[in-house]
């Protein structure tokens, strides 16, 4: 009977390791793959642009005034700015006014807050301006400069006490 006890146990063995290298032979397989992106969709920000006022400025020279910006964004390396002046008039100077006499004045870019100024025309873009930050938080990274020549802003016309204003519209455009 001991022979018929090992007999069957050897037999359940090899017929449990037959069976299961069948199953292993016989199990099927599949696979996929993903192809993995990280994309950004260009956005550009300027921020901190402030109202700027000259207030009189020493006579003989030329009045001027300097405010700090921001400009930041993702998923470019450069960038164009463009200065407007929004003085109802269609032309390519930049133009104070009182609603009957005109002062114009000039604007110069800085792509920092330290270095020297590009003067720039109005309408044209300047192009080619390299991206500072990606996000402009609480620090500045630019700014302009508007001059008023002490030949146009010292005449009889101007000085009588008038105010002169425009709005200068400032575009960036990730390149």
């Amino acid at each position: 009977m001991q022979k018929n006890v090992v007999r069957t146990l050897f037999s359940a063995i090899a017929a449990g390791t037959l069976f299961s290298i069948s199953a292993a032979s016989m199990a099927a397989t599949d696979s996929a793959s993903s192809d993995i992106t990280l994309s950004f969709t260009p956005t550009i920000e300027i921020t901190r642009v402030d109202n700027l006022t000259i207030t009189d400025p020493t006579l003989g020279t030329d009045a001027v005034g300097t405010e700090d910006f921001c400009v930041g964004g993702l998923g470019f390396s450069t960038y164009s700015i463009t200065f407007d002046s929004n003085d109802s008039v269609n032309d390519t100077e930049f133009t104070l006014t009182d609603g009957t006499n005109n002062v114009p004045y000039s604007v110069g870019f800085d792509n920092s807050t330290s270095g020297t100024f590009t003067t720039v025309t109005e309408g044209d873009a300047l192009t080619g301006q390299t991206r500072n930050i990606a996000s402009c938080g609480s620090s500045d990274n630019a700014r302009f400069q508007i001059t008023v020549a002490n030949s146009d802003w010292e005449t009889a016309t101007v000085l009588n006490g008038t105010t002169y204003t425009d709005t200068l519209l400032i575009t960036v455009a990730s390149e």
